[in-house]
């Protein structure tokens, strides 16, 4: 198996993720055959009933410019997909998600075997969310974590999370996944903030985060989703200035009515991450950064604008910093 060098990409330029897998896939008329027969939508169910779509949601994320696309299994954990009857197809499920997507993406490109949230939080005294124990969180970690190494991902990224300490097994499950496999990947981590106030669901703050997640060595640190890039600013700079290379991806824009429809539209997030890419936010070692699922040629041109960006932004702090 081909081995991309995720990190060496991180430190010499921006690293352009793929757009929303769920939100691509709303737009889509599929079926509940389409859905295995499911009484609902589960995306991860795709994964054995229409891998083409899959495929070919990532191969038009491909075409728009982005160098990284994430398996379709933010919800494949088992804990996730027993809500659907499908515990049993946990393994299956993930490593056949990593395997679609390296059929897309060949052997050029990464592909980001994705983790997300279980629905517990296991820092929390609430006796329903938090009823949950760190070592079966790190269990349930490991086996997606797993199939994804398996499948032929080339980090695992956890995202759009909201307790750190479900973020610590998620990353402890991650590691014995790799001894399990004997084979290493580096993985990033991506949380998401309250607005108003930029802390986690739970109450952690950025600085937080930061020491937590550089005590265990994570590789690509990070914000997601939050509430759009406005409320996201100040954290990414933070992280800019003291942390590995970092990520940002923010909601593309809000479909609703409210406080909320004014704080984004679809088009804020390309100008954000270009103001990020080319101010402090994007460290000496290099950032990461999101590209909205757009039409290929504007996608095109927001990817090699950043790209732009960050490189003239690094030869500036190359000329006015010294080195750490």
């Amino acid at each position: 198996m081909a081995e991309r060098d995720y990190i060496h990409a991180t430190g010499a330029r921006v690293v352009v993720f793929d757009g929303g897998m769920g939100a691509t896939l709303e737009q889509f008329d599929l079926t509940q055959a389409d859905y295995g027969g499911l009484a609902g939508k589960c995306h991860e169910a795709l994964v054995l009933n229409r891998p083409d779509v899959i495929e070919g949601v990532h191969a038009s994320m491909l075409e728009a410019g982005a160098e990284v696309v994430e398996t379709d299994t933010f919800q494949g954990s088992r804990l996730k997909l027993e809500e659907w009857g499908l515990g049993e197809e946990t393994l299956e499920i993930n490593v056949k998600a990593a395997q679609i997507a390296r059929r897309a993406a060949g052997e050029e490109r990464f592909v980001a075997g994705s983790i997300g949230p279980t629905g517990f939080l296991p820092a929390s005294d609430d006796p329903t969310l938090g009823d949950i124990s760190f070592g079966k969180l790190v269990e349930v970690f490991a086996e997606q974590a797993k199939g994804l190494v398996e499948g032929g991902a080339d980090l695992i990224i956890v995202e759009t999370a909201q307790d750190i300490l479900e973020v610590k097994a998620s990353i402890f499950g991650a590691r014995e996944a790799f001894a399990a496999t004997g084979r290493a990947l580096p993985i990033q981590a991506s949380v998401s903030l309250l607005p108003q106030g930029g802390k986690m669901l739970l109450g952690t703050d950025i600085a937080a985060v930061l020491t937590t997640l550089a005590a265990l060595e994570v590789d690509v640190i990070g914000l997601n989703c939050s509430t759009g890039p406005e409320d996201m600013r100040d954290a990414i700079r933070y992280l800019g200035e003291s942390s590995p290379p970092c990520t940002a991806s923010p909601t593309r824009g809000c479909r609703c009515k409210g406080p909320m429809a004014r704080r984004s539209s679809p088009k804020s997030p390309g100008r954000w991450r270009r103001r990020w890419a080319s101010s402090s936010s994007a460290t000496a070692s290099g950032s990461s950064a999101v590209a909205a699922a757009r039409p290929p040629s504007t996608s095109r041109r927001s990817a090699s604008g950043l790209r732009a960006a960050c490189r003239g932004s690094a030869r500036r702090r190359g000329r006015s910093r010294s080195p750490r």
